[in-house]
């Protein structure tokens, strides 16, 4: 007899490989994970005259009312070393975003402070150069 330690035996050892179906997983309920997409890291927006430093998600950047802050900073806004600077009040920009990451998306008492004329509220705490 053979063994199958025995270099001199000179019998090539076989190895059978089982393949389950595909469907056999499936019939369990599993599949394979998507790969997980990292967020995008935060954007560095440098606020009014004290240069107060936000980390901002993008969504919210985005979303309506920062939307239209950006674009009412027009030209005022400018991106250097990886930061959008913005000239208007910090305190506006911070209670913006407190409403932006804590007004339940379903209450209608809140998201009517987005409906305000937010082009005369940017203006009234606009910074003069």
């Amino acid at each position: 007899m053979h063994s199958p330690l025995d270099p001199s035996a000179g019998a090539v050892g076989c190895c059978a490989f089982l393949r389950r179906p595909a469907s056999f997983s499936r019939h369990l309920g599993y599949r394979p994970l998507a790969p997980l997409e990292e967020p995008p890291p935060p954007v560095r927006v440098v606020v009014g005259k004290e240069r107060r430093v936000f980390l901002v998600d993008p969504f919210v950047l985005d979303s309506n009312p920062f939307r239209i802050l950006m674009e009412a900073a027009g030209d005022e806004r400018s991106r250097r070393k990886g930061a959008v600077f913005v000239d208007v009040d910090a305190i506006l920009f911070e209670h913006m975003l407190w409403l932006a990451y804590n007004e339940p998306s379903s209450s209608s008492s809140s998201a009517s402070l987005f409906q305000l004329n937010l082009k005369e509220i940017i203006q009234f705490y606009s910074q003069d150069n």
